[in-house]
């Protein structure tokens, strides 16, 4: 129940964000090309019958995953935020299946319920892309909130071979002060696997101070593992991918991490149903 509230709680916080002050919309629905899904891997893979029918289906995918050891999350001595957060990169993904509303092949853009700003969604079969690209014209709740902030969002998913990808970002007199990049996949097991990288320029003071953060967690039945890693470059950060292997392990995510300059913060797992940092 903790658990849920702090979602909740979240949800709620990054909903005003996005949706905290007025914007325009005088450019297309997103900017650039939205990212193409990636390669599933092998045929068998590409070729497997999926329960996904829209984007949704992979935020209660993830959720019900997560869900199966959110006792011994719960119950852990400290919080660790980071094993929360990695969900709340679906809060604007559901948005875009309410533009099509009957799940049809085509483009469809309207404004996104929650965020209150347009967005576009377009679906050719089994692949997907999503996006948006908001002016703020005036400044939000937050000082990291100004007006003549762009903020833009690129997504795509493959339902056949259950993988999802976003990259969002904050660009501030043409210069990107806040970005995050996330990947989703599902295996055959049902196992859920996130990557989710985020940077930014400044602190909660608006001092140039660039950070990030890279979560790695494979969840499923009685099953997580988890590394959480730290570095200083800022939205430049480099995209780390998993989706074109056919797994990625607790210690494969600590050495991609590791190789791309990230300090290992915390690893860890679910070991007889209690979550043990290493």
């Amino acid at each position: 129940m903790k658990l849920k509230l702090l979602v909740m709680s979240l949800f709620l916080c990054m909903t005003l964000m996005v949706s905290g002050c007025g914007g325009s919309s005088d450019s297309e629905p997103a900017g650039g090309e939205p990212a193409a899904p990636a390669a599933a891997g092998d045929k068998a893979e590409q070729q497997s019958s999926s329960d996904f029918k829209q984007i949704s289906d992979f935020a209660d995918a993830w959720n019900a995953a997560y869900e199966q050891n959110e006792a011994a999350i719960n119950s852990y001595e400290v919080p660790i935020m980071e094993l929360v957060t990695p969900g709340t990169e679906f809060i604007t993904g559901v948005q875009y299946d309410l533009l099509n509303m009957e799940n049809k092949d085509g483009r469809f853009e309207g404004e996104l319920m929650m965020a209150g700003f347009p967005g576009f969604v377009e679906k050719n079969g089994s692949k997907i892309t999503f996006g948006y690209d908001y002016t703020r014209d005036e400044d939000g709740f937050s000082p990291s909130m100004k007006a003549g902030d762009r903020l833009i969002e690129n997504g795509s998913c493959d339902l056949a071979a259950e993988i999802y990808q976003t990259e969002s970002y904050t660009e501030r007199n043409g210069e990107k002060v806040q970005r995050s990049y996330s990947e989703f996949k599902r295996l055959k097991n049902q196992d859920m696997i996130c990557l989710v990288t985020n940077g930014s320029s400044f602190n909660l003071r608006e001092e140039a101070d660039p950070a990030n953060t890279c979560i790695y967690i494979k969840a499923g039945k009685d099953k997580f593992d988890f590394v959480i890693g730290k570095a200083t470059v800022g939205p430049a950060f480099e995209k780390l991918s998993f989706v074109d292997k056919s797994d990625l392990t607790k210690d494969d995510a600590r050495k991609l991490m590791e190789a791309a300059g990230y300090q290992i913060e915390q690893t860890g797992g679910i070991s007889g149903g209690t979550l043990v940092v290493d």
